[in-house]
């Protein structure tokens, strides 16, 4: 038996939501791979697509306001500037 293969839309959505790291709500998360999957769907109406389409489009804009900011990787100059306000501040 061949293993199924994650049609291309349902694989996009997940990887937006591994990179968001979506914890607050892992019902809308579910309710986006829900929306990609009907999405993939052999034979989807064209009505009916659009209507998916544009509720997976606010799903995912939802979902990205929940999203764990990345971590902003530590640049010296900005880490400096960040230091040498601080100190300011201080004094």
């Amino acid at each position: 038996m061949a293993a199924r293969r994650t049609p291309p839309l349902v694989a996009a959505v997940q990887a937006d939501l591994e990179r968001w790291q979506i914890r607050p709500d892992p019902a809308l998360a579910a309710s986006a791979l829900d929306l990609a999957e009907r999405l993939s769907e052999p034979g989807i109406r064209l009505a009916a697509a659009s209507m998916l389409h544009a509720q997976l489009r606010a799903t995912l804009a939802d979902l990205a306001k929940l999203a764990v900011p990345e971590e902003q990787s530590g640049d010296p100059i900005d880490e400096l500037q960040k230091r040498r306000e601080e100190r300011r501040k201080g004094a």
